[in-house]
């Protein structure tokens, strides 16, 4: 397998860097790529952290991850990638600083766009697109506290396409109790993940960890993410195995309630807790001035539904969401599930 510069023979792992553009002052933010060429033919899997560079938890989980894959002993291929966004890994910040721009965001890329276009440009056609499946980790970075799988929603989930399929068991697969997708444009269009899906690639992007959660459940995390990637390998059939979850069942919710900070600055003191059902017009958190202590402002819940594990922890400033509620969709029990998914070898990702 190849990607840029990089090869991996069967049975082979190759680390190196996928050369990108450079900045006008001469920065050059190449991402590191592991590849694992297994030693049996079989389907692609890609797993990437710190596309937000201040969200490390995949990182750290994919580093755990790498140390033990041996590729003479899988089918198909890995690709490793710790950390997509160096800029924004090395400054601490969710963008890149070179261009104030978001790499997630700009798929497929530019190939003569700012550094960030042409870097996603060049990620995209090289790495993404050689994929079946692809594991997108996030986190709540210094500021909040997330724990589930996050998914697209479903054009029609009636009438699921095979992608969907795909998507729905990898999901329960992965491990975690709980499971989330947006209503369509919650966030506006994002063309970044439709054109990961017309490449035929199954995305699924873990919201894991973060904030004031990091001190008191960082490594647990770590280790859960990790396990997350075998359990996705156990389903791929590139490895065998039993699945681990954290329980027989994943609750999955439409997350039809996102909650805005307003426009002041505070310390965040949440009100209610993950799993409770919070009326309308209830108070689910209020912003307090941490010198005074004076109350700035309540902030109100706008629709009757369930919290979901993610949401500021810390000192809250600036434009961000600050709560995320939502109603069960389904749960999906594992110990009847079939969580296992086929993809045709000859066409890849």
């Amino acid at each position: 397998m190849r990607a840029g510069n990089l090869e991996a023979k069967p049975g082979e792992h190759t680390f190196g860097y996928l050369e990108g553009p450079r900045s006008r002052s001469g920065l050059a933010p190449d991402v590191p790529v592991h590849l694992f060429a297994g030693a049996e033919p079989g389907p692609t899997l890609l797993v990437q952290g710190a596309i937000h560079g201040a969200e490390v938890i995949g990182s750290i989980a994919i580093l755990n991850f790498i140390k033990g894959l041996d590729p003479t002993t899988i089918r198909g291929n890995v690709i490793a990638v710790p950390v997509v966004n160096r800029v924004g890994f090395e400054l601490g910040e969710r963008g890149s600083s070179v261009d104030d721009k978001d790499i997630s965001r700009l798929f497929p890329g530019k190939p003569n766009g700012s550094v960030s276009d042409q870097i996603a440009h060049l990620y995209f056609r090289e790495v993404i697109e050689q994929a079946d499946v692809m594991i997108d980790f996030h986190a709540g970075a210094r500021t909040a506290y997330e724990r589930y799988v996050l998914f697209s929603a479903e054009g029609d989930p009636d009438h699921p396409t095979d992608l969907e399929l795909k998507r729905r068991k990898l999901v329960v697969a992965f491990g975690l109790d709980q499971a989330a997708f947006f209503p369509p444009n919650t966030f506006g269009a994002n063309r970044a993940k439709e054109a990961i899906e017309e490449a035929g690639v199954v995305q699924i992007t873990l919201e894991f960890g973060g904030g004031t959660g990091w001190f008191k459940n960082g490594e647990d995390n770590v280790a859960d993410a990790e396990r997350g990637i075998w359990n996705i390998m156990k389903s791929m059939r590139m490895i065998d195995g039993e699945f681990e979850a954290d329980g027989p069942e994943c609750t999955v919710y439409n997350a039809c309630v996102v909650l805005w900070k307003p426009a002041v600055d505070g310390l965040f003191v949440r009100k209610r807790r993950f799993g409770e059902r919070v009326a309308a017009g209830e108070v689910y958190a209020t912003l307090v001035d941490p010198y005074s202590g004076e109350t700035l402002a309540d902030i109100p819940n706008t629709q009757d539904a369930i919290v979901i594990p993610s949401g500021q922890e810390w000192v809250t400033i600036g434009a961000t969401s600050i709560g995320i509620l939502g109603e069960i969709d389904r749960v999906e029990n594992r110990r009847t599930a079939d969580l296992y998914v086929s993809f045709d070898l000859e066409q890849g990702g």
